[in-house]
């Protein structure tokens, strides 16, 4: 699942707590990417918690560097995606008779060697003091080369920013309240201001919050933006910026100073580069054909994704982290990172030091991906090998495992944009997004039943029933949590899935997750973590509901009318 950033000031965090275990430079699983998973012909036909287990090794191990789309292991785990459903005997229906549907993603990075500050003979160091946050953006250099720095209020409150003639063409220091939050951690800020009238003819708008992001969140900035559009954007140039920048940038500290201040002048440049993704992204779709020749041109599909967020080029002590994040960040990369008070300190260490005494420090740089959503994309193949042993519905089931969903659903958006079957004859779509965990130890609330359900009856309330009757029928029915899927709810969840690509269709959809954890896109998202008897709970209900509505003698009844699948998405 799409989620936020952090702050870059964990790394000095866990190490202080992880002593002198940092400083190497060796990580765990940084090694040349191995070989893909191959085939797994050890499986039955049941769903089974050891053949999740086994696949699931395979898919989230270290050399699969954290399948980032367009990277080496997400081109990986789509060819044993696709190996799998041939070895099934699922027919291909990606293009050209092919599993595949290739997404013509570029990737647009800055130069890193033609970028370069300079505030009155002090040189910014690229990624320490400055960031750029879009390559996209071109640099709005002064006639002169030489562009004036101004402190512009502050960047959370309107009423001290400065008019509109007094932004343009500098570039635009904005202060931060002292209190870091995870809205204030993320570049969304910086990318709101600069479309903002007020800093629209601004050079550049920097915000001092680099210190706030996380050493994965600088890295995945620096190795440059996936997009499929290339356009260059006419806006001001959004910088992250340290608080040491700040005030060289002003020549004194932000909180000292009325806006409107006039501060350095500035030289340098920041350059872009473009060229194509290194592996090719693609979504894998296979069809399980139905047997009823009236409606086997219909089609419920059920989807997770294959892709995950990469590897972090800034190791870290794997259990110092887990033991922090237990007390301060229980909902992983979703809980704000902020220094742990006087009373959570000790219990991180208590945690610490119960590991260290099971086993020695481990540096570990991979976010593996094993529930976001590794869990998703083996529970699809042990459905499909369950489906193919048996007796075909009456309905064809079309299964997409999605790429490129952590950049923004891109790749179930480009699929239902330009669907390798009719778009209208997907009658329901289901996705399993994190269903590997979910215990009480992730969840306050959790436990063995618990399921959050997103989206069920957003179009059709008939479609949301027949899941209900399903899992009632289940051996161990799930307690279905719609908390997230609640209009307005700030985790933004609904928005932020794979199966709202298909509901702006007016698709009925919906996603099933067990929920964050402390693990989530963090290094510690391993498959050791995952509760593989729940996860195969989730698998045999997600295969009784695609048979109940692919047998179904009608289409489920949609309740709202066809919108424009483009216009932007409302919790």
């Amino acid at each position: 699942m799409i989620r936020l950033p952090l702050r870059a000031s964990r790394r000095a965090l866990v190490t202080a707590l992880a002593g002198p275990f940092l400083v190497a430079t060796a990580c765990t699983g940084q090694n040349r990417p191995g070989s893909a998973p191959r085939a797994a012909p050890g499986t039955g036909r049941d769903i089974s918690p050891a053949d999740l287990r086994m696949r699931l090794f395979a898919l989230a191990h270290d050399s699969m560097m954290g399948r980032m789309t367009g990277e080496a292991g997400n081109a990986k785990a789509a060819e044993y995606v696709a190996a799998e459903f041939r070895r099934l005997g699922l027919e291909p229906a990606g293009e050209g008779g092919t599993y595949f549907q290739t997404v013509p993603f570029y990737r647009i990075g800055v130069d890193e060697r033609a970028s370069r500050l300079t505030a009155n003979g002090t040189a910014l160091e690229m990624g320490r003091d400055f960031l750029p946050l879009s390559p996209r953006i071109a640099w709005r250099l002064s006639g002169s080369g030489e562009i004036p720095v101004v402190f512009g209020g502050v960047a959370t409150d309107s009423s001290t920013w400065i008019p509109a003639d007094q932004a343009a063409g500098k570039i635009v220091v904005l202060g931060l309240p002292g209190s870091p939050s995870r809205d204030l951690a993320n570049r969304g800020l910086v990318m709101r201001l600069v479309r903002h009238p007020r800093f629209a003819r601004a050079a550049a708008v920097a915000i001092p919050q680099l210190d706030r992001y996380g050493p994965e969140v600088v890295a995945r900035i620096r190795g440059g933006e996936t997009t499929l559009d290339t356009a260059r954007l006419d806006i001001p140039a959004p910088l992250a910026i340290s608080p040491r920048a700040a005030s060289v940038l002003l020549g004194a500290d932000p909180a000292s100073l009325q806006p409107g201040a006039m501060g350095a002048t500035v030289r340098g440049s920041i350059a872009s580069t473009m060229g194509p993704l290194p592996f090719p992204a693609r979504n894998v779709v296979a069809v399980f054909r139905g047997a009823d020749p009236a409606l086997r041109a219909q089609y419920l599909s059920l989807t997770g994704h294959n892709d995950h967020v990469g590897f972090d080029h800034a190791p870290v002590d794997h259990d110092s982290l887990r033991a922090y994040n237990r007390v301060v960040r229980p909902m992983g990369a979703d809980s704000p990172l902020r220094e742990p008070t006087a009373e959570e300190a000790p219990r991180i260490r208590a945690l610490l030091d119960s590991l260290r005494r099971l086993h020695p420090p481990r540096l570990d740089s991979i976010r593996n991906g094993a529930d976001d959503d590794g869990s998703g994309t083996v529970a699809l193949l042990e459905i499909a090998e369950r489906l193919a042993g048996g007796p075909r519905p009456r309905r064809s089931i079309l299964f997409v495992s999605h790429t490129a969903e952590e950049i923004g659903l891109v790749g179930s958006r480009w699929f239902t944009d330009h669907a390798t079957v009719p778009v209208d004859s997907i009658v329901g779509e289901i996705d399993m997004d994190m269903i590997g965990r979910g215990g009480r130890d992730d969840l306050p609330d959790a436990g063995p039943q618990y399921l959050e359900v997103i989206g069920a009856k957003r179009n059709s309330v008939e479609f949301g029933e027949i899941l209900e009757a399903v899992n009632a029928r289940q051996p161990l029915p799930f307690a279905f949590n719609y908390e997230y899927d609640r209009p307005g709810h700030p985790l933004q969840y609904y928005c932020r899935a794979d199966h709202y690509s298909y509901a702006r269709y007016n698709i009925p959809a919906v996603a099933f997750s067990r929920g964050e954890h402390l693990d989530y896109h963090q290094v510690t998202d391993e498959p050791q973590y995952i509760d593989y008897d729940a996860l195969a709970r989730v698998a045999r209900f997600v295969h009784d509901a695609a048979l109940e509505l692919a047998n179904l003698d009608h289409r489920p009844k949609t309740d709202r009318p066809k919108g424009d699948p483009r216009a932007p998405c409302r919790q």
